[in-house]
C-alpha cells in the first residue's frame, strides 16, 4: 500500500497535474492564425528576394500591380517579415522587414538584401546556391508571466517564436524576433523542471536563454536592451523555405511546419529511396574500429566519438547492424556489406576481450557480448547481435558468421528458464544470474533471435525455445486487465510473424492485433487536432507533449508483422493496415532529404537521418534503425500487394 501511495505521489498525481496545467495555459492563450498564404503568393515573395539577393541591379517593384495577387495582403502590426540567406547549414543574412502590405514589406527587405549582400560580400557562387527562407509573423498572442512555470509552458514548441519589443526612455522602439524553428535550433525546449524531485522531467521553454539571444538581436547600444521597457509576445508564422538549387525549377517554395516541408508521398519508391538514405546515413557513421558514432547534433555538428570511452549502447549497435543487414536483404545495395561485416568484426572483438565465452554442462561453447570495461552484460545485447549475424545469413547465404551465432544462442538458451521467461543480467566474473532483474525488450528480442536461429538452421530446439518464450510473454497478459493495456512489445510481435509457419499459434495473432487497438489510442488521426495536423500518424500520450520519432518506426515495424501474421493465418486486419499508413506518413516527413536540410551544419551530411522528434535535430543511431526498419519492410509489402492486386505474401 505504501508503495503504490508513493507511486501515486511522485508520478501520477504530478503527471496528471501537469497535463491539467498545459491544456489550461494552452486552451487560454490560443492565437488565431489567418488563412496561409498560396503557392502563387510564395512564388512571388521568393522571386523578388531572389532576384535582389542574386541579379541586384533588377530594379522591378515587387508591388508592383500584376506582379503577384497576395502581395497585396495587408499586415497585421505591419509583420515583421524575417529572411534568412541560407548557405551550408549556417544563416548568411537575417534581416527583418516592414509593411503595411505583403509587397512593402518584401520591397523593404529586397532593398535591404541588395544592402547586406554588398556589404558582407557574398560570392556570387553563394548567393546561387544559398537558400532563401522567409517567416512572416501573422499573429501574435501574450506570454504569460504570472507563475515561472506557466510561461515555460505557454509557448507551442515548433509553432511559436518569442518576440520582445523593447522601448527606451524617448519612446524610441526596437523589436527583436525569434523564430519558432530558432527555438528548438538554439536548444530552448525541454530545460524547465517544474519538479526537483523529479531532474530528469524537463519540459517547456527557457526564458532567461531566449531573453539573452533577443538582446543580442536586437542590435542595440550597450545597456538599452536592460534598461529599456520590454514587453513580450508569442509569434505565429506564415514560414516557406526555397527549393534546393537541383530542384528550384520543379516547384513553389516549400511551406515548413516545425522547419519541415511536407513529406514525398507514400510509394514504395519513395520509402525504398528513405531507407536506403538511412542506410547510407549509419555506413557514414560507422568507424572504422566498428564502432558507430552513437549521436549527432545536426545543427552543431557535434557528435559522440566512437575511438575513446563514452556512452554507447550494445544493443543498438547490434540493432542497428541488424538493420544495415535487413536492408541489404531486401534491397542488395552493395555499399552496405562492407560496414555489416565491419560491425559484426567489432561485436567478435568485445566477445573475446570480454571473457563471456566458456562450455556450459552439455559441452556446448557460449559466449555472451559485453561492452569494453564492462563487468555486467544484459540479455539484449547477445540476443539482437544474434538477430543481425542470422539477418545476414539470410541475405548472404554466408555461413561463416553460423559459430558465433551458435554459441552466442547456448548463452541465450542457458539464461532461458522452463517457463520460457529469461534471466536478464549476468555476471561475467561470477557467472551469476541475476533472478530479479527485467528490462522492456530483452524478452522479445531473445524470443526473435531464436526464431530466426531456427529459419537458419532449422533446428528444432530453436523453434521450442521461441515458442517457449512467445507463449510465456504473450501468457503474461492472460488476466481480466491485461487486454486493456501493454508494455512495450513490438519485439513480441516480430519474433511471433518471425516464428511462423513453424509455430502457427492464433492466441499470437488476437495478441497483436491488441496490442496493434491499444497503440491506435495513441495515434492521432488527421485533423483531430488542428493545431497538430503535423502529428497525425505519430504515437504520442497527448496532444500536449512532442511525440517522439522512434515509436513511429519501432511500432511500425511491430505492426507489419501483426498484419502479415494475421495474413498468414487467413485474417488480415485493415485497421492495422491503416496503422501502418499513417506512421509512416508521419516518419516520412521527418527524414532529413535535400529540400529539408538547410539547417543542417556543413560538417555533416544529414541526408537519411531521423531526428528524435519534430523539434530536435539530434540523431541517435536507433532513432535511423527503427525508422528506416519500418520504411524497408513497408516498401516491399507495398510491392506486394501492387503485384498481387491486394494480397501478397509475406515480407
Amino acid at each position: 500500500m505504501r508503495r503504490r501511495v508513493a507511486t501515486w505521489a511522485v508520478w501520477i498525481a504530478p503527471s496528471a497535474l501537469f497535463l491539467v496545467l498545459v491544456a489550461w495555459v494552452q486552451s487560454c492563450a490560443h492565437i488565431e492564425v489567418p488563412p496561409a498564404l498560396d503557392d502563387a503568393t510564395r512564388a512571388a515573395v521568393i522571386s523578388a528576394l531572389a532576384g535582389a539577393l542574386r541579379d541586384p541591379e533588377d530594379k522591378t517593384d515587387p508591388t508592383a500591380a500584376g506582379v503577384a495577387r497576395g502581395l497585396h495582403r495587408p499586415l497585421a502590426q505591419r509583420g515583421p517579415l524575417v529572411v534568412s540567406v541560407l548557405f551550408e547549414g549556417r544563416p548568411q543574412i537575417r534581416l527583418m522587414a516592414y509593411g503595411d502590405t505583403l509587397g512593402q514589406a518584401v520591397a523593404d527587405a529586397s532593398s535591404q538584401l541588395v544592402g547586406e549582400a554588398q556589404r558582407i560580400g557574398l560570392s556570387p557562387a553563394i548567393r546561387t546556391a544559398a537558400r532563401i527562407k522567409v517567416d512572416l509573423v501573422v499573429a501574435r498572442g501574450p506570454i504569460v508571466q504570472s507563475s515561472s512555470l506557466i510561461r515555460a509552458l505557454s509557448v507551442h514548441p515548433g509553432l511559436e517564436g518569442v518576440a520582445v519589443t523593447v522601448e527606451d526612455e524617448r519612446g524610441d522602439r526596437a523589436e527583436a524576433v525569434l523564430l519558432p524553428d530558432e527555438m528548438f535550433l538554439y536548444r530552448l525546449f525541454g530545460t524547465y523542471r517544474p519538479f526537483d524531485y523529479i531532474p530528469e522531467f524537463t519540459i517547456g521553454f527557457d526564458f532567461e536563454r531566449a531573453d539573452m539571444m533577443l538582446a543580442g538581436l536586437a542590435r542595440l547600444p550597450p545597456g538599452a536592451y536592460g534598461s529599456g521597457r520590454r514587453s513580450y509576445t508569442r509569434v505565429r508564422t506564415d514560414s516557406f523555405v526555397e527549393r534546393p538549387l537541383s530542384q528550384r525549377e520543379s516547384g513553389p517554395p516549400l511551406p515548413l511546419r516545425r522547419g519541415l516541408p511536407p513529406p514525398p508521398p507514400l510509394t514504395p519508391e519513395s520509402l525504398r529511396a528513405g531507407a536506403i538514405a538511412g542506410g547510407r546515413y549509419l555506413v557514414a557513421h560507422l568507424a572504422p574500429n566498428g564502432r558507430y558514432v552513437y549521436q549527432r547534433d545536426l545543427t552543431t555538428a557535434r557528435a559522440t566519438d566512437p575511438s575513446v570511452p563514452g556512452p554507447y549502447s550494445i544493443p543498438r549497435h547490434a540493432g542497428t547492424t541488424y538493420f544495415l543487414a535487413e536492408l541489404y536483404r531486401l534491397t542488395g545495395e552493395d555499399f552496405l556489406r562492407e560496414p555489416i561485416e565491419r560491425a559484426f568484426a567489432h561485436l567478435d572483438e568485445l566477445i573475446r576481450a570480454g571473457g563471456c565465452t566458456g562450455t556450459l554442462a552439455d559441452g556446448s561453447p557460449f559466449a555472451c557480448v559485453i561492452d569494453l570495461g564492462q563487468t555486467i552484460t544484459h540479455l539484449g545485447s547477445t540476443a539482437l547481435t544474434v538477430v543481425a549475424l542470422a539477418e545476414y545469413q539470410r541475405a548472404t547465404g554466408d555461413r561463416r558468421y553460423e559459430p558465433m551465432a551458435r554459441a552466442l544462442t547456448a548463452w541465450i538458451l542457458d539464461m532461458q528458464r522452463p517457463d520460457g521467461t529469461f534471466h536478464h543480467v549476468y555476471d561475467v566474473a561470477s557467472g551469476r544470474k541475476d533472478p530479479e532483474a527485467q528490462f522492456f525488450y530483452y524478452a522479445g528480442e531473445s524470443a526473435l533471435a531464436l526464431a530466426r536461429m531456427h529459419t537458419i538452421t532449422g533446428e528444432d530446439r530453436y523453434r521450442d525455445a521461441a515458442e517457449r518464450a512467445l507463449d510465456a510473454l504473450v501468457g503474461w497478459y492472460d488476466f481480466f486487465a491485461g487486454g486493456f493495456f501493454y508494455g512495450e512489445e513490438h519485439w513480441t510481435c516480430i519474433a511471433a510473424e518471425a516464428a511462423y509457419p513453424a509455430v502457427d499459434k492464433a492466441r499470437y495473432r488476437r495478441f497483436c492485433n491488441g496490442y496493434a487497438a491499444f497503440l491506435r489510442w495513441q495515434q492521432p488521426l488527421p485533423g483531430e487536432f488542428s493545431d497538430q495536423i503535423d502529428y497525425a500518424g505519430s504515437y504520442n500520450v497527448t496532444p500536449f507533449m512532442i511525440p517522439q520519432n522512434t515509436p513511429a518506426g519501432s511500432r511500425t515495424e511491430s505492426m507489419i508483422s501483426a498484419y502479415l501474421l494475421g495474413r498468414h493465418q487467413g485474417h488480415p486486419e485493415p485497421a492495422i493496415r491503416a496503422q501502418i499508413t499513417l506512421a509512416l506518413e508521419y516518419a516520412l516527413r521527418q527524414q532529413l532529404r535535400a529540400d529539408s536540410d538547410f539547417s543542417v551544419s556543413a560538417k555533416v551530411d544529414g541526408i537519411g537521418a531521423v531526428p528524435g522528434t519534430p523539434v530536435d535535430r539530434s540523431v541517435r543511431i536507433d532513432f535511423v534503425q527503427h525508422v528506416c526498419s519500418a520504411m524497408i519492410r513497408a516498401a516491399v509489402l507495398l510491392e506486394e500487394e501492387a503485384a498481387a492486386g491486394g494480397g501478397g505474401g509475406g515480407t
